[in-house]
């Protein structure tokens, strides 16, 4: 009738080992709870993201004149196309001012944008991009002949290369 000693430590480790079992599954649901709130944030970047993160000056830049290559904000967008091997700006003519420099790798390599000249030194894209994505460099430019280039070495060499005068 009454149980044995080893009953009654095998019915303890059995209990112990559903405890941990129930705490690990408890731990496991709240993981993915929190991982699945956090994922659905309006907020949050999506993991797999090639954009850019937006620039805090640059509240409104998805408006439409943001994507055209108009000004926001007193920013003026310019987009920079990059493939193997050419660079190929959305304007030509330049005046001072600030301009955010949108760059897209629509090429097979890697690249990034570097601009230099009066009062900008080696500023660029975050990182290198890879094909398909995008990366921006916000700038002021004052008057003066200007080099936008791929910093990714040899690339400048082989074409990729652009000077613009800002008047």
């Amino acid at each position: 009738m009454f149980p044995s000693l080893i009953e009654r430590a095998t019915r303890r480790d059995q209990g112990k080992r559903r405890g941990l079992a129930f705490a690990a599954a408890a731990a496991g649901a709240t993981a993915l709870l929190v991982a699945g709130c956090s994922s659905s944030s309006p907020t949050a970047p999506a993991a797999n993201s090639s954009a850019a993160p937006p620039a805090a000056s640059s509240a409104g830049s998805s408006s439409s004149a943001a994507r055209s290559g108009g000004s926001t904000s007193g920013t003026t967008v310019v987009k920079a196309t990059e493939t193997e091997f050419h660079i190929a700006l959305s304007q030509k003519t330049f005046s001072p001012g600030t301009y955010k420099f949108v760059a897209t790798d629509k090429g097979q390599l890697q690249h990034n944008l570097v601009i230099n000249g009066p009062g900008v030194n080696q500023m660029k894209t975050p990182g290198l991009l890879s094909p398909g994505q995008s990366g921006s460099v916000t700038v002021t430019l004052a008057k003066g002949t200007y080099d936008i280039f791929c910093g990714v070495p040899g690339h400048k060499a082989q074409g990729m290369d652009v000077h613009v005068t800002v008047g």
